[in-house]
């Protein structure tokens, strides 16, 4: 019974010395595949909270991965946003769509580089029901950030 006031110690040592809040992680984190004309495609696609002053509800971060022997993710938007709304739930056209690339995007590049491109893509809803064509924007680290609620990484 000796352990139990030594581990509560431990912890409010632990408080004490300033430990940082751990940071919120994305809704969704995962690598998500889908078919496209002839050949399977992946990317990693994370699901976060929009912050409450924005007017969509989500953002999603997909990152072109080197190992896509498939469609781009630029050239599949459409299509992957239909996919990825139905497989989580979530309207297309309620979400932030951010495309990006770096280092991971390209075989043998080095990780350690910084150079990176974020591309916004929001769809409308048109009469037939479906979405539209995207429209883009692009984006600074900075703004990803603010659109994620400062959860991305």
């Amino acid at each position: 019974m000796r352990l139990a006031p030594h581990i509560f110690f431990l912890f409010l040592a632990s408080l004490a010395i300033g430990s940082s809040p751990a940071r919120a992680q994305a809704l969704v984190d995962t690598v998500f595949a889908w078919q496209g004309y002839g050949r399977m495609g992946q990317c990693r696609l994370r699901v976060y909270t929009a912050p409450p002053r924005e007017d969509r509800t989500y953002t999603i971060v997909i990152q072109e991965l080197a190992e896509n022997g498939g469609p781009s993710t630029a050239n599949d938007i459409k299509h992957l946003a239909e996919l990825a709304g139905r497989t989580f739930g979530i309207d297309p056209s309620a979400a932030f769509w951010i495309l990006h690339w770096g280092a991971f995007s390209f075989e043998g590049a080095r990780p350690e580089g910084r150079k990176e491109l974020f591309i916004r893509a929001t769809f409308r809803r048109i009469k037939s029901g479906g979405i539209g064509s995207p429209s883009w924007r692009v984006l600074s680290r900075e703004e990803v950030e603010e659109l994620t609620d400062r959860q991305f990484d």
